[in-house]
């Protein structure tokens, strides 16, 4: 083995120490899709109306909003990594549980459970990134990072699928904590804490209130690209099933068309994530803001498979940039990585989220061909965020 080989497994080394992250990640992140795959068995067996299996997700993207800064504070108020052990252990069993589901208030129950266990692992997880890499290394180790995630909400339903058919309903949960608690222990021995590649101190001396609103008021310029970045790609993941149905095609091609913005975008993040290295955060993140809108504006003026696979590029070139954003905010405040990590991440996924409801209005009053006129455009929303004097005169290489 070579020494540079050998250097990359020590658990001293940053890659070490990325890796256990990242396979956190991809554990967390493979019960993404429990909700959204039993929601027809939760139907079915509980008798509950389309509205209150909407909540459901509703109040998963509640919970994240209002739990995930206050993790943030305490995982940057901490280096010992009890946060990413014990949070995917929490989405595990609250995932797990929610086909077991007795009534309605215990579905809630379950979802909470799950929510506030990956409200646990990802402020500690994106921080710790910036804390056991090389800062140069950053951008690139954050893309690996996400891409770990990515992967396990690909797999997730299929995983789900396979632990029902093997193990059935009420062993599944038992069944899905084993890897959870095995990478857990084995985090817990080898990385009892986060230590600091970076050189950052991680331990704010301000109270909760005071660091939110600290933190808020030097990257809410990030958090606005954010925003609009995970709502244009959240509007297009959303009704493009109802644009494709529209057309004529079935659940297979709807499938399909989901698979593969997810698989390209996990690809395009590590693809921009090295670009952003070389060429610069904000000319890249700026780039694809710019870029995104062309082809999905384009998209509105053809019908078929043409017209998917516009929206497509203009999807994945713009969830491409979520590691960049992340890696800005923490550049902007080493000291609060965790907090910025939640607001970035955290915060701009649950606005987004609450946005559907509007554009699905939209759809319903004007058309699909509207909400997704209105989406195209939400891109362009962002730019004057990129001359905000916060943002332009950030330390951000």
């Amino acid at each position: 083995m070579s020494s540079k080989a050998s250097s990359l497994i020590r658990p001293e080394s940053s890659g070490f120490k990325l890796s256990l992250l990242s396979a956190g990640h991809f554990l967390n992140d493979l019960y993404a899709s429990f909700l959204p795959t039993f929601i027809p068995t939760l139907i079915s067996k509980l008798q509950i109306t389309m509205t209150q299996a909407g909540f459901l997700s509703t109040f998963l993207g509640i919970i994240h909003i209002i739990v995930q800064p206050v993790i943030g504070y305490m995982s940057d108020r901490s280096a010992n990594s009890w946060l990413i052990v014990w949070g995917p252990v929490m989405t595990c069993l609250g995932a797990s549980m929610i086909p077991l589901s007795p009534s309605y208030g215990m579905a809630l129950l379950f979802v909470g459970v799950w929510a506030f266990g990956s409200a646990m692992f990802h402020p500690q997880g994106h921080g710790g990134v910036g804390h056991v890499v090389p800062r140069e290394r950053l951008t690139v180790s954050l893309a690996l990072f996400a891409v770990a995630g990515t992967a396990g909400t690909t797999v997730s339903p299929l995983f789900a699928v396979a632990l029902v058919n093997t193990v059935g309903y009420r062993l599944m949960p038992v069944a899905a904590l084993i890897p959870v608690i095995l990478l857990g222990l084995f985090i817990k021995k080898t990385m009892p804490s986060i230590s600091h590649q970076s050189g950052d101190a991680i331990t704010p001396q301000k109270g909760l209130l005071v660091t939110m609103k600290s933190v808020f008021m030097t990257i809410y310029p990030v958090l606005a690209i954010s925003t609009v970045r995970d709502t244009t790609s959240q509007g297009v993941r959303m009704f493009i099933p109802i644009r494709i149905a529209a057309e004529g095609g079935d659940i297979g091609a709807v499938g399909t068309v989901l698979f593969l913005i997810m698989l390209f975008s996990t690809i395009g993040m590590v693809v921009v994530g090295r670009m952003a290295d070389r060429w610069g955060k904000k000319r890249i993140l700026m780039a694809g803001m710019l870029v995104s809108p062309v082809f999905l504006i384009a998209g509105l003026f053809f019908s078929g498979w043409v017209s998917v696979l516009l929206f497509l590029v203009g999807t994945v070139t713009i969830s491409s940039t979520m590691p960049i954003t992340a890696a800005i905010g923490q550049e902007m405040t080493p000291d609060s990585r965790g907090m910025s990590s939640s607001i970035v991440m955290g915060l701009s996924w649950g606005l987004a989220n609450m946005m559907m409801a509007p554009f699905g209005k939209i759809g319903d009053l004007f058309g699909i061909q509207a909400t997704f006129a209105v989406v195209a455009l939400l891109p362009f929303l962002s730019l004057p965020f990129f001359l905000v004097r916060r943002f332009r005169e950030a330390d951000v290489s």
